[in-house]
């Protein structure tokens, strides 16, 4: 078996199981898989205290599961990794660069063979990565990373630093869609665009609402990068609508804000397992993203997701989700937002329920598993290529 490193920012367990879902597919396809949730390019800060701590508590004791992370898939092993700050003064990053580097040799003992599967430019694991000199590195940009929360002024420069190194020690990079593969084009990196996926939970046809109220729902990560201004707007137009926000509140999302509003409610993740029957409880999907670079580079899991359930979805515009105008209904405002959302209650039919589920039967992740797959099939049997652009 072949070992992998798969680094990724989420930890097992996620509500988001995309990540988890690639490794998972790796090592069905015989890869022996060592997943590593990631460090992250930012100093610890006083809201972050929490995560800290548990990431620590499982450096200190590998066999401990923090609350947030799930025993992993099958042929799926887990590692913490560790490094310390101050993380930006260059001697102290030469360090940990170097104890980076010998945790994952107790992870993967031998790296001539092995693959590194990188999610995040964490500037000292590239560093170790130039040394480790594995037989093939793929970088997955999944989001605009550099236009993240905290990646300004000096981290801004770091960041760049490290993922321009880390595509240069990169076979190929993988993003899922064409606005990110243009950063990277730029960059003169070989750039293949794979899709995000779906799982193909239960059919079930829409519920007739028969004069009950419309349920509005959203399902994933509760941040930044939602538009408070909508959800406000569609919870106080319609009284009688039902706005579900589903998953965990963290960095820059205040529910405060919508507080006031008796028609919507919070709730928490549900595992992925429920996520078929939590969707098919919706009338319509929201997507209800703010307009800024990160939201335009975005791919969202939940446009298949909402797809496979057979639901209408409201979204604001973007590059990903151009493919899919015919079935959705796009809003730039939130006047718009409550508009289209009246468009898609009064024409839904279960013939549009059928053509989303086609839609979304046609970008399984068994498909997507496939090209990756085949991606690292190439790169690894490629004679000297990788190993030759490691030394360069």
């Amino acid at each position: 078996m072949r070992p992998m490193l798969f680094y990724s920012a989420w930890p097992l367990g996620y509500h988001n199981v995309e990540a988890e879902r690639k490794a998972g597919g790796f090592a069905q396809d015989g890869y022996d898989v060592v997943y590593v949730a990631g460090i992250g390019i930012r100093n610890p800060r006083p809201y972050n205290v929490v995560k800290l701590r548990d990431r620590v508590g499982r450096f200190l004791r590998p066999g401990r599961n923090g609350e947030a992370e799930a025993p992993p898939p099958p042929g799926v092993r887990s590692a913490a990794v560790l490094v310390l700050p101050p993380r930006q003064v260059p001697a102290v990053r030469r360090r940990n660069a170097a104890w980076l580097e010998r945790q994952l040799r107790r992870a993967i003992p031998d790296w001539s063979e092995a693959v590194a599967w990188i999610r995040w430019p964490t500037p000292e694991l590239v560093d170790a990565l130039a040394r480790l000199r594995p037989a093939a590195t793929v970088y997955e940009c999944v989001d605009a990373h550099h236009h993240g929360p905290g990646i300004t002024g000096r981290w801004a420069e770091i960041h760049e630093t490290a993922e321009r190194d880390l595509v240069s020690l990169s076979g190929a990079v993988v993003v899922p869609g064409e606005t990110l593969a243009e950063r990277f084009r730029a960059w003169g990196a070989d750039v293949r665009i794979v899709p995000h996926g779906v799982d193909l939970f239960d059919w079930s046809e829409p519920r007739a609402r028969d004069g009950r109220p419309a349920v509005l729902g959203f399902v994933g990560t509760l941040d930044y990068r939602l538009d408070l201004a909508v959800l406000h707007r569609l919870a106080e137009a319609h009284a009688d609508w039902h706005l579900r926000l589903i998953g965990p509140a963290q960095e820059g999302f205040d529910p405060g804000a919508l507080g006031d509003l008796p028609n919507v409610s919070f709730e928490p993740p549900v595992p992925h397992a429920r996520l078929g029957e939590t969707l098919a409880g919706f009338d319509v999907g929201l997507m209800p993203y703010v307009d800024d670079d990160v939201y335009r580079a975005m791919t969202p899991v939940k446009t298949l997701e909402l797809m496979a359930a057979g639901r209408a979805a409201v979204a604001r515009p973007s590059p990903a989700l151009e493919p899919y105008t015919e079935l959705l209904y796009l809003a730039s405002d939130p006047d718009e937002f409550v508009l289209q959302t009246e468009r898609a209650l009064a024409e839904h039919t279960p013939e549009l329920g059928r053509r989303r589920r086609a839609v979304a039967e046609e970008g399984t992740w068994d498909r997507r598993m496939a090209a990756l797959e085949a991606l690292l099939e190439e790169l690894v049997e490629e004679p000297g290529g990788q190993r030759a652009r490691s030394r360069s």
